[in-house]
């Protein structure tokens, strides 16, 4: 029996002795080695999640406050001191470019203009009486100067005559005379023709005058129609009919009769951060949302950058422009000045090999991702080049295919390998 308990005792501890070298043996597989010669104890989960690297495109996004503001606002303020006539529109219409939108009374002006045609009227009518004269001065010119070259040819033939003792010389000095009386009048024709070019010159310079006055006053005359600069809706009327009103520069309270918005072309405006200003470029994707915009978000491009920061804030301005046409069923417009909302810009943009963040591994002076092949862990360094929302772009190290440990990769040593069943391949 003693003997009994014997072998008994030996099977017992000959199978602890197989067990123990069963886990040694398997110990020695898992371990890798490290710098110093040294051998590092495995700590792995019993199964090791794996992903595969995909390759998708990959936005980083940046949302901000965003108002909705007119692409054009006028303020219109009278040019002259004048009492109103009529106001033609109110607060919501609807004008086109040129409408007439009050009129204003100023009968001095009316009768300004009214006097400068009349003066207009009378040099032009004077300019005519000029011209006849002047007409009538070159005729008698032409008839002395036909006159003198007749005395002339009297006065030779008499000379001829009494050369020849033809005739007495009292003859010839009679021809000579009558010349130099010609020649006289003659002159006095041409002094009439200069001093009525002379009128002349001063009507035509008069009318000048008088045309640049009646220009003058028509522009004032033209004052007392306010019209829309450009199409758009009345957004404020401060005026009624009977009011006195002055131009701005006679009067420090003096507000806009209309305010004038342009509604079919607006801007969404936002301010950006200078972490978030360094970024942006036009041209970057801007999507406006807003509460009140029945269509949903609207997509467009940044448009302009102030280029400067605000003093006050720190921020910069930037302005995407909207077009906002009227809906061709309803007849309104999607969006109003003053809506308020969110700009949603992308920053970055970019295709790229992509991995979750959870796949990182804080080894080295690089980060780094735990590459599986073919069983083998490899440490790959790598470049991010993208980061948004928990997932990593990648620019160097990894390409699309390749098999990475997505959790808990620091318990994993470069070099340790890893059996099929060992590994549990996860989508993400």
């Amino acid at each position: 029996m003693i003997n009994a308990l014997k072998k008994k005792t030996l099977c017992l501890v000959a199978m602890l002795l197989v067990f123990v070298a069963l886990l040694v043996s398997v110990g020695c597989q898992r371990r890798a080695a490290v710098p110093g010669g040294t051998l590092a104890q495995p700590v792995l989960p019993a199964k090791v999640v794996v992903g595969m690297v995909r390759t998708q495109k990959i936005e980083k996004k940046e949302s901000l406050p965003a108002t909705i503001e007119s692409d054009e606002t006028a303020m219109l303020m009278p040019r002259i001191e004048a009492y109103v006539e009529s106001v033609l529109v109110d607060i919501g219409d609807e004008v086109v470019a040129g409408q007439v939108l009050v009129r204003l009374s100023a009968p001095e002006v009316e009768q300004e203009v009214v006097e400068q045609e009349a003066m207009i009227g009378e040099l032009l009518a004077n300019g005519q009486v000029m011209r006849a004269e002047m007409a009538s001065a070159n005729t008698q010119l032409e008839v002395g100067r036909a006159q003198l070259d007749l005395k002339d040819s009297e006065r030779k033939r008499l000379a001829k005559l009494v050369s020849q003792g033809a005739i007495a010389r009292q003859r010839l000095k009679e021809a000579n005379s009558a010349a130099q009386s010609t020649r006289a009048m003659l002159e006095q024709y041409r002094q009439d023709v200069e001093v009525i070019q002379a009128r002349i010159r001063k009507g035509q310079a008069e009318v000048v005058v008088g045309r640049a006055k009646l220009a003058r006053a028509q522009t004032l005359a033209s004052y007392l129609e306010i019209r829309a600069p450009f199409a758009g809706a009345v957004a404020e009327r401060n005026v009624d009919p009977g009011n006195l009103v002055r131009p701005s520069n006679q009067g420090k309270d003096v507000c806009p009769l209309i305010t004038l918005a342009k509604i079919d072309k607006l801007r969404a405006v936002f301010y950006a951060t200078v972490d978030v200003a360094g970024q942006l470029a036009v041209g970057s994707t801007v999507v406006f949302v807003a509460d009140d915009m029945p269509s949903g978000p609207l997509e467009g491009e940044l448009s302009r950058l102030a280029g400067t920061y605000n003093e006050q804030t720190r921020m910069m301005r930037a302005e995407m422009d909207i077009e906002n046409a009227k809906d061709p069923i309803s007849g309104s417009r999607p969006l109003r000045p003053g809506s308020y909302g969110s700009a949603s810009i992308t920053l970055q943009s970019a295709t790229l090999p992509v991995i979750p963040a959870s796949a990182l591994v804080g080894k080295g002076d690089r980060p780094s991702v735990m590459v599986v092949r073919d069983g083998v862990c490899q440490l790959r360094s790598v470049e991010i080049a993208l980061e948004v929302d928990g997932v990593l772009g990648v620019a160097e190290g990894l390409k699309s295919g390749d098999h990475f440990v997505m959790k808990d990769a620091e318990r994993i040593n470069d070099g340790d390998t890893l059996e099929a069943s060992e590994q549990q391949i996860e989508p993400w």
